[in-house]
């Protein structure tokens, strides 16, 4: 995915801003720059405006919300701007530049300059079959230090699937992060490899652990890559567990819920088997 700069330079607009009462009396200018991150590619293609990032719009939300603000400080205004940009914009990142002219005696300009990341939406798929109470307890562990806010669904005992082998433990994962789609797969391949993981046994054989990105946002990279993972339609293991926790997640290719596509499919829960399992 190509991550390209939109920009918007002298932004300027008035607002009550500062920790002193004279300047909780009079509106000062604020000067704005902002960069936020976008594909241009399917625009440069297209020719079309549908495609563009909507700057026209994202400087107007930009305005509003400094002309409505009342904050002491500009490094606050400068974090709602970027929070309001990443949630409504739908960008990777944003980058906002935001200064008081002559706040300073003798200077032109005093501000901060901050980038943000928008935490992007990740579902995973997480089994073992080797040590597999031991290995599954620790990668839980590990994820939950690396994402504090990370869902995890119920265990599964299960079946191997393709190949003869001892039963499974599978759940499904949901989090946040602001890693990319590469360094995510990086630190889960890492997690894997220190839990023993061995890479030169054939796709279907047993292992300590296997961890897979079921989803990412909404990224496609079909068929090159496998996301959206294609077992989540495929194997009752993957399915019901991701409904657990993702029940109103769209699946981006299919454009029906989680919930809609466990309820419409033909799999069976009949060999998935609840264990108890500290979650």
């Amino acid at each position: 995915m190509n991550t390209d700069i939109v920009y918007v330079r002298d932004l300027q607009v008035t607002a009550l801003i500062g920790i002193y009462d004279w300047e909780r009396q009079i509106r000062q200018m604020i000067n704005i720059d902002l960069e936020m991150g976008w594909d241009n590619t399917k625009a440069a293609a297209s020719d079309h405006i549908d495609d563009t990032l909507n700057y026209k719009a994202a400087s107007k939300m930009v305005v509003n919300l400094v002309q409505n603000s009342e904050f002491q400080l500009v490094e606050t205004l400068a974090e709602r701007i970027a929070t309001l940009l990443l949630s409504e914009m739908n960008i990777p990142w944003v980058k906002v530049t935001l200064g008081k002219p002559k706040a300073v005696s003798g200077s032109r300009e005093v501000g901060v300059i901050i980038l943000r990341k928008r935490k992007a939406q990740v579902y995973l798929d997480i089994g073992s079959n080797i040590n597999r109470e031991k290995n599954i307890a620790s990668c839980l562990q590990h994820l939950r230090l690396e994402f504090p806010d990370i869902i995890f669904s119920r265990a599964y005992q299960t079946k191997a699937e393709g190949f003869e082998g001892d039963p499974f433990i599978n759940l499904s994962a949901s989090l946040k992060t602001d890693k990319t789609y590469p360094e995510m797969v990086r630190y889960l391949k890492r997690l894997e490899q220190d839990h023993d993981r061995e890479r030169h046994r054939k796709k279907f054989s047993s292992r300590t652990l296997d961890l897979d990105i079921l989803f990412y946002d909404d990224l496609i990279l079909q068929p090159a890559i496998d996301l959206p993972r294609a077992e989540v339609t495929k194997y009752p293991f993957v399915l019901f567990p991701l409904a657990e926790i993702a029940g109103d997640y769209i699946h981006p290719e299919l454009g029906l819920s989680i919930a809609e596509l466990a309820k419409q499919s033909v799999l069976s829960k009949k060999d998935l088997l609840e264990i108890p399992f500290p979650l």
